[in-house]
């Protein structure tokens, strides 16, 4: 009898543990699987620490969300072999708990640095865990990872008000598609689905994207869960994101970007340049005339 009180005991503590220690105190485990070439990257990954990604607050609530996760090394030419493009750095297939980088390529954007890499596929993992593996637009799973790798910077603004001038009418339907579409699609598809994730958490705080992940993982289509988490259709959200921007919104960001205020300075500088060859050519011009015209009353004076 004694033996069957305690193993209830022990069993209402381990119980109380789970439900009470918040996922930020769980340990995140990375497996790194590495050839001998990429031994000093594998021991890089070995040491990195998740904590800062498990205390997002959308993952408040999810049990198995600290379970390993295996990080894969491949060289170049296996990238290749697999028809992998030359811009992709690394990638994760979350129902698997894996995450497959590749050490030798550049990141590119949203991506600075491998790390950066590592940041944004363990945060799909996640995603994927809190969603229980279940469906989720393209768009919402790539713009809440860039939110969870990183703030918000004047890169991503720069990027975003581009991409709203050059492809001001895309739809939901049509920008999960740009990220199949190549190197320089898929970067305008990262800057609009970060902006776009930013925006709902700025519009209905930082517990909507939770409430959208734990509503799917119950079963409900995307569309059911953003309903509850904000009170709007999939359909509404698109018009108001994608109409209702204003002109400062669309255009401030790119007009204080970095590229823009180089390329004034520059611009200016070519201007000067040729108001001072144009300043030069009509002082030349005047020196022309007063040395003829000097010539001719010389002229005068010797024929007198």
């Amino acid at each position: 009898m004694w033996l069957w009180q305690g193993a209830t005991f022990v069993l209402w503590w381990v119980t109380v543990f789970f439900l009470t220690t918040p996922v930020s105190a769980q340990t995140l485990r990375l497996e790194v699987r590495a050839p001998v070439e990429f031994s000093r990257v594998a021991g890089q990954i070995q040491d990195y620490s998740p904590a800062q990604l498990l205390e997002t607050p959308w993952l408040s609530g999810v049990r198995g969300i600290t379970a390993p996760i295996v990080v894969e090394l491949v060289s170049e030419s296996e990238a290749r072999r697999n028809g992998i493009p030359d811009w992709v750095a690394g990638y994760a297939v979350a129902e698997h708990s894996l995450i497959v980088l590749f050490p030798t390529r550049t990141p590119s954007y949203p991506n600075d640095s491998l790390e950066s890499v590592l940041r944004h596929e363990i945060a799909h993992v996640l995603i994927g865990r809190a969603a229980r593996g279940r469906p989720l637009p393209r768009w919402f799973d790539e713009g809440l990872a860039v939110t969870v790798e990183r703030p918000w910077s004047l890169t991503d603004r720069t990027r975003f008000a581009w991409t709203r001038i050059v492809d001001h009418q895309m739809s939901f339907e049509s920008l999960d598609r740009r990220f199949g579409q190549g190197r320089v699609a898929a970067e305008r598809a990262y800057a609009m689905s970060g902006a776009l994730v930013r925006r709902l958490i700025h519009e209905y705080g930082v517990t909507a994207p939770a409430k959208i992940l734990s509503t799917v993982a119950l079963g409900h289509s995307f569309d059911a869960a953003l309903r509850v988490a904000t009170g709007r259709s999939l359909k509404s959200l698109e018009l108001e994101f994608m109409v209702s921007q204003s002109v400062v919104e669309r255009w401030l960001p790119f007009l204080t970007s970095g590229y823009t205020l180089w390329s004034a300075v520059t611009l200016l500088a070519l201007l000067a340049f040729g108001v001072r060859r144009l300043k030069r050519k009509a002082l030349r011009r005047r020196w022309e005339e007063d040395e003829a015209a000097l010539w001719g009353e010389d002229q005068d004076q010797r024929v007198r």
